[in-house]
């Protein structure tokens, strides 16, 4: 007798200490992965539209032209003084003044980081030969090292240069082809230099094309 009402209670046993912390640890995940869905999901459209409101206040910088702060603002200001190109290679956005003649002209280059690809916009006049600005765009190098070169004192060293470049130690950039380089980050800086001196090099070509 005892036998048969031990059978019951080993079945039970068996359920809660095998069969149950399966079926519950599924339905937390699938409640978890859910929620994660939803909030992806949810905010994917603001996360877009930050990031292309990103973009757009980075080519306005390397352009030298001050963004507004207010979005809304921006984007009239980027409509307004902005044409990107269709399908070219690089890609540029052609920069207007306010009687709608080119003044400048913004690539966008992908090089090699330390750590990552590095994602930069530089601008140009419109001849593609005098910098106007330079802005990265994505980059994941090393903090407080290469990561150092979105810091306002190395992007503004380029305004009004004309390359190619060569970096020497930071501080002391003289001549009119030489800049700063980030004090203990020398791969980075060489990087930086390639990526630059690649994209000068076809923005007169393609300062030609658009005029």
């Amino acid at each position: 007798m005892s036998t048969e009402v031990e059978k019951p209670k080993k079945k039970n046993l068996f359920f809660m200490e095998r069969i149950y912390p399966i079926f519950f640890m599924a339905a937390i995940t699938v409640v978890f992965i859910s929620v994660v869905s939803w909030f992806y999901l949810s905010t994917e459209d603001l996360v877009l539209l930050n990031e292309t409101l990103f973009l757009k206040r980075a080519v306005l910088y390397a352009a030298d032209i001050e963004a507004p702060d207010d979005g809304y603002a921006l984007e009239e200001l980027f409509q307004r003084r902005v044409r990107e190109s269709e399908g070219s290679d690089p890609l540029y956005f052609r920069i207007l003044d306010e009687q709608g003649n080119t003044q400048g002209l913004v690539l966008f280059t992908i090089g090699a980081g330390l750590w990552g690809e590095i994602n930069a916009v530089l601008g140009f006049d419109p001849a593609g030969e005098t910098m106007t600005g330079l802005e990265f765009t994505k980059q994941n190098e090393t903090p407080g090292l290469g990561a150092r070169i979105t810091e306002a004192w190395f992007k503004e060293q380029f305004r009004g240069k004309k390359g190619p470049f060569v970096m020497v130690p930071e501080g002391t950039a003289a001549a009119a082809n030489e800049l700063d380089s980030i004090t203990g980050a020398t791969r980075t800086s060489q990087s930086v230099l390639g990526i630059i001196n690649n994209a000068v090099r076809t923005a007169a070509a393609t300062a030609k094309e658009v005029n």
